[in-house]
């Protein structure tokens, strides 16, 4: 017997069909390969560089939401009372439209009744019934116009409210309650750093050198005042490996941290505290006005640790 051959035909869909399903494996392959290549990590916010741009940006949206605050408020007051007054004129209208119609109805009924069938009461009370129509066309769109007056000012509210909630959020943001524990007796040696210009300055290195970016004076007194040198700092970012070392070696020599703090270094000293606590250290701190000396020697004082 004759084996049974496909058509030709059969077998060209078949072939057909399988370079289509090739190719669109290929393109969605493609697809993948350059989503996934684009797709990027997004790298965190630094919170310690961008802390000032986070507060100006704050600044600006409050003070944007309380000016669309008041003026909101403005719009709200005109829409009030220009909402009372058109009300109060359509209630009116209403009510003086209503008495017209039931007068014609009444003086309709009266002629009627009075003229017998002489004229024709059809034509004067289809005539009648157009402009009752025609009055109650009227006092329906006024009724619409209030409804959207109060549809309005219900819609003005709520924006209101909202804004309130974002203000109080903003203004949230923007304080930082802070508690600060009991001070401790200090019973350990001090390690002093003075914060200034965002910056550290060790008083000393730990191995007893003095340290480069602090101009004392006199220079060879022990008594002196501590005079920090603009960018002789170290850097939280650029010298974190020294000001690790630093620490670690205070915690080794079984002292704390003296912490002299500026005004222009908050910022600084919020972020020095978490390496504090990181190495297992103590702390204590004074905040110096913006040109304050700082003076040091022998029988000064330190701030206790907390």
């Amino acid at each position: 017997m004759r084996k049974l051959r496909p058509k030709s035909e059969e077998s060209l869909d078949l072939l057909l069909d399988t370079l289509c399903n090739v190719f669109g494996g290929i393109i969605l392959i493609s697809c993948l390969l350059a989503l996934l290549t684009n797709s990027r990590p997004v790298r965190p916010k630094n919170d310690g560089a961008n802390s000032d741009d986070n507060g100006r940006f704050l600044a600006e949206r409050l003070e944007a939401a309380t000016k669309e605050l008041a003026g909101l408020r403005t719009i709200l007051d005109k829409i009030k009372a220009q909402g009372n007054e058109d009300i109060q004129k359509l209630l009116v209208e209403r009510d003086q439209l209503r008495a017209t119609q039931i007068r014609l109805r009444q003086a309709a009924a009266q002629d009627h009744v009075n003229d017998g069938s002489n004229d024709d009461p059809v034509g004067n009370l289809t005539k009648l019934r157009s402009e009752v129509k025609a009055l109650d066309l009227k006092i329906i769109d006024g009724q619409a116009r209030t409804q959207a007056s109060t549809a309005k000012e219900r819609d003005l509210a709520s924006r209101l409210q909202r804004l309130k909630t974002q203000i109080d959020e903003t203004e949230a943001k923007r304080f930082e309650y802070v508690r600060f524990p009991r001070e401790h007796t200090a019973s350990k040696n001090n390690f002093n750093l003075i914060l200034k210009y965002g910056e550290v300055y060790p008083l000393n290195h730990t191995d007893g050198r003095v340290f480069a970016g602090v101009t004392r004076d006199p220079p060879r007194s022990e008594n002196f005042s501590a005079i920090p040198k603009k960018s002789a700092g170290w850097d939280l970012l650029q010298n974190r490996a020294a000001i690790l070392e630093m620490l670690a070696s205070c915690k080794q020599g079984g002292v704390y941290i003296a912490l002299y703090v500026y005004p222009d270094s908050f910022e600084t000293f919020r972020s020095l505290k978490e390496l504090i606590y990181s190495a297992g250290l103590e702390y204590g701190f004074k905040i110096y006005p913006e040109h304050y000396k700082s003076r040091f020697g022998p029988k000064g004082s330190s701030p206790s640790p907390l």
